[in-house]
């Protein structure tokens, strides 16, 4: 009887261990507030060219090295009014900064997410990396190296979460978990 509750105690713990674990590696999977900074520094003058790139399109809503959104649906570029050579600029700045899945912009609040590292796939994951907004965002959090407090989840499921970090004028690192 005292052998099973040990055995007991020791699958709980062992299972407590993995859990924390798990949950350890899958933030330190997400590049932290510093380095990202950095990559933001380091190539500051293309995401600004992708800013500007962006509000010139201004009837996409999703750009990205393989698709382009226009706000009534998805295309292969034909018919959304940008040249293939636009869509290569594009897709050479994606390299460059580091931007792989491309841009999305939303339109209340006006903003453009450049995601840099997304995990999960649909209906769940999250996703860490630069927003630019002319309005000022929140809920801002001192960090996003650590996930956000518990009160900031919304949703039925009490599952998404967005948060942002400034950084400079109206740039901010984000991260979304949904």
């Amino acid at each position: 009887m005292k052998h099973i509750r040990v055995m007991k105690w020791i699958i709980v713990l062992a299972l407590s261990a993995v859990t924390v674990i798990v949950i350890a590696a899958y933030w330190l999977s997400f590049p932290s507030d510093k380095s990202l900074h950095a990559r933001f520094l380091t190539h500051r003058a293309d995401f600004e060219r992708l800013v500007m790139m962006a509000n010139a399109d201004n009837h996409l809503d999703r750009i990205a090295p393989n698709f382009i959104g226009p706000e009534d649906g998805f295309a292969q570029r034909k018919d959304v009014g940008i040249t293939e050579e636009r869509w290569n600029e594009y897709r050479q700045l994606f390299r460059t900064t580091g931007v792989s899945t491309g841009i999305n912009k939303d339109i209340n609040p006006s903003r453009i997410f450049f995601p840099i590292i997304s995990r999960g796939i649909v209906p769940t994951g999250a996703s860490k990396g630069f927003v630019y907004s002319q309005a000022p965002l929140s809920p801002v959090l001192k960090s996003l190296d650590k996930a956000p407090p518990d009160e900031l989840y919304e949703g039925p499921d009490h599952n998404h979460v967005l948060v942002y970090k400034p950084i400079e004028n109206h740039w901010y690192i984000y991260y979304e978990q949904w």
